[in-house]
């Protein structure tokens, strides 16, 4: 078995390291959040001091999605985020993790203000490597520069490996119930408008088209969707509502 070096008394246990970022999530931020906040626990127990990590999610041209173990480590990812000029935006763009503290390069200088601001003294960003047009990092945030040593630094590369892995698992599963979802409301959206033609039908004795016509007819005269004018005639049954022959439970 390989060994790997001790760092704060410490050793990161690589064999069979997973990340758990479904359980007890709903949203991609959700899974982002417990990324920032397990990635932070491994990287504190390799330094022997606390260690503040934040993650920036970048999904296609949808909005950046943020989270981190502090409020300053959040700060910091969404500037990245809006001025796309840090050492995350970089990292994502070069696809190798980036050391920023006191003897970094003269491009650094503004962010290293930034860094002193919300005290911190050095920043790592790691790459996470993700598919398609979703991309990511980590950043780590440490308040001094011997917190995050050269063997921390390859220990991170690695856990941002294992990361990019439980995290795209995360997205695909949020992706599946979100289109779950979707079908749901179509399907429940159409058994409404079903059964209402249904009623107009059985009161008018005309065909299905021209129910539907007189309910499409109903939703512009007042301005409302069909599915909300087919709920109202439901609703002003005698008997109320007929029961949904759609079962949301069995795509759940």
């Amino acid at each position: 078995m390989t060994q790997h070096p001790a760092v704060g008394g410490r050793r990161l246990d690589r064999q069979g390291l997973l990340l758990d970022l479904i359980t007890g999530t709903e949203t991609d931020l959700d899974s982002v959040q417990k990324l920032s906040e397990a990635a932070a626990e491994a990287m504190s127990g390799l330094a022997g001091t606390r260690v503040e990590c934040a993650v920036l999610l970048q999904l296609g041209e949808s909005a950046p999605v943020s989270a981190g173990t502090d409020e300053n480590a959040v700060r910091l990812a969404n500037l990245e985020g809006r001025d796309g000029d840090g050492p995350i935006t970089h990292a994502v763009r070069g696809a190798a993790a980036i050391t920023v503290d006191g003897g970094a390069s003269f491009q650094w200088q503004a962010y290293l203000q930034r860094l002193a601001a919300a005290g911190y003294e050095r920043a790592l960003a790691v790459p996470l490597r993700l598919d398609g047009p979703v991309s990511g990092a980590l950043l780590f945030l440490a308040r001094t520069r011997t917190d995050l040593g050269h063997e921390v630094v390859s220990e991170a590369n690695w856990f941002a490996g294992v990361a990019s892995h439980s995290l795209k698992l995360a997205l695909e599963v949020h992706s599946v119930r979100s289109a779950g979802d979707n079908l749901k409301a179509v399907l429940e959206s159409r058994t409404s408008i079903d059964v209402a033609c249904g009623v107009i039908m059985a009161q008018n004795r005309c065909s299905y088209p021209d129910a539907f016509g007189r309910l499409a007819g109903m939703s512009r005269q007042r301005n409302l969707k069909v599915r909300s004018v087919a709920e109202n005639i439901l609703k002003a049954l005698p008997s109320g509502s007929p029961a949904s022959r759609f079962e949301p439970s069995a795509l759940a």
